[in-house]
């Protein structure tokens, strides 16, 4: 009798251990348990996305955050088959350090809930320009600065470029009046290039800063731009100073428009 109540009782402890189990499949590849619910690293002003399996974690059918100790952070949920995706926007000015987003599992046998250890962290990130600081171009066509991306958190992290440069020379539309950033997204543990591109829109040489924004920082470099002159930006100029009562000027105006091309 005490044979059989042992075995039973030992039955009943595993399968509620059994069912107590929680799996993290990105961005770590572990087993989480109370004394051991590290999910990873991730930068300020960045989203780190958790995978949890639902195979894996004994059929739990939902998730909700309970509270967390990172200040004004945001969550978002998303089901899908067979998995439960977690993910944390954490604010610009969060602290560094370890950090803890409690949250509860909830299905059939059950719930159970879990201290998920982040940490905010700074200095992950790098950002490096790998081109040469001048580039010639012709007028009204692009001019690529590339710059070299690394990111050694296990979330994604975002680099946004801007310039001084007016809002047309950082849109194909020579029209636009927008002021235009580069947006790169650096998938965790990795590095990427990727390249700044203006269109100068007068010719000759021109100075200009950009400023790269990441994490709660952010790093300026400086540029030069060689814009050559094309045929059409050389009668632009020259129709440019033609008085609206000389018309019977205009052959020698084109002429002298594809002469000063010529010289250059």
């Amino acid at each position: 009798m005490f044979k059989k109540v042992f075995t039973l009782s030992l039955f009943l402890i595993v399968c509620v251990s059994f069912a107590f189990s929680v799996r993290l499949i990105d961005p770590l590849s572990k087993e989480l348990t109370s004394s051991d619910s590290f999910v990873g690293s991730v930068a300020p002003g960045n989203k780190m996305e958790l995978i949890f399996s639902k195979e894996l974690t004994n059929k739990y059918q939902s998730l909700e955050v309970v509270s967390s100790s990172i200040s004004n952070s945001k969550f978002e949920i998303k089901y899908e088959k067979e998995s439960i995706k977690l993910f944390v926007f954490v604010p610009a000015n969060a602290d560094i350090g370890r950090e803890v987003v409690r949250v509860k599992f909830v299905g059939s046998f059950g719930s159970e809930v879990l201290d998920l250890g982040v940490d905010v962290v700074s200095g992950a990130l790098g950002v490096s320009p790998v081109s040469n600081v001048e580039v010639s171009s012709l007028v009204d066509s692009k001019a690529g600065y590339k710059f070299y991306f690394v990111n050694n958190t296990d979330a994604e992290a975002v680099f946004l470029i801007e310039s001084d440069l007016p809002p047309n020379w950082v849109n194909s539309n020579a029209l636009s009046r927008e002021k235009k950033s580069l947006r790169v997204v650096v998938p965790k543990r990795s590095s990427t290039e990727d390249f700044f591109v203006i269109y100068p829109r007068i010719e000759g040489e021109r100075e200009f800063k950009t400023r790269v924004s990441f994490e709660n920082t952010s790093r300026d470099f400086s540029f030069k731009i060689n814009a050559l002159p094309t045929l059409k930006s050389k009668l632009q100029n020259v129709l440019y100073g033609i008085p609206f009562y000389s018309f019977s000027l205009l052959p020698s105006y084109f002429l002298n428009g594809l002469i000063s091309f010529g010289m250059n």
